[in-house]
């Protein structure tokens, strides 16, 4: 009897302290934007932390279909590399002014595929020179920090590995004003956040 009782007992123990390292490794919240019909597409991301130095194996897609870039918001770590297939029945041109990245592949043919590889965090704007209504936006990120809310604005970052410390939790969205909340990760990880945001023009990733 008591052999079961200690069993039991050390099954419960290790559910608990499973749960816990699994919530200890998550930080999520809800983003609560002021004027957006859908709160999808926001990013929520950590600074204060380190660098990522090792470069991504994955290559990441941005599409162009149906006159439209696809993601709208491609978010992606420090070194990474993008594909810019031409999946549309028309030609395409993808070009980038911004700082962080400057680019302009010309006109190409459906079927036609160009890759780039961002090394500097930061902001790029794309555009197609031959239709002006396609706009897209790639966010280069220090590290892998980061998460972009669903259609009710609910976010997770997975933080495994980050110690526990102070770090500040951004937001990035092209029509709302950056947010800046300073947390404490052991007290914040496993817990709900609430970000709230208003209409205005965005700034920076990084400063």
């Amino acid at each position: 009897m008591n052999s079961k009782r200690i069993l039991i007992f050390g099954l419960i123990f290790l559910m608990m302290t499973t749960t816990h390292a699994f919530a200890s490794d998550l930080l999520s919240g809800n983003v609560k934007a002021q004027g957006l019909r859908k709160q999808d597409n926001i990013l929520v991301y950590l600074t204060k932390t380190p660098d990522q130095t090792t470069p991504p194996q994955e290559v990441f897609v941005l599409d162009q279909n149906n006159l439209t870039f696809l993601p709208h918001i491609l978010v992606i770590p420090k070194g990474s590399t993008v594909s810019f297939p031409n999946n549309d029945k028309v030609d395409h041109n993808v070009f980038s002014l911004s700082r962080t990245k400057k680019f302009n592949f010309g006109s190409y043919k459906p079927g036609v595929s160009h890759n780039v590889t961002f090394d500097k965090p930061g902001i790029v704007e794309l555009r197609c020179d031959l239709h002006s209504e396609m706009i897209s936006y790639i966010l280069v990120m220090k590290n892998s920090y980061f998460a972009l809310t669903d259609k009710k604005g609910n976010f997770t970052l997975d933080v495994t590995g980050l110690a526990p410390g102070k770090y500040f939790l951004k937001t990035w969205h092209e029509k709302l004003k950056n947010s800046k909340m300073a947390i404490d990760l052991a007290v914040a990880a496993g817990k709900k956040l609430t970000i709230n945001l208003k209409r205005g023009a965005p700034g920076v990733l990084y400063k």
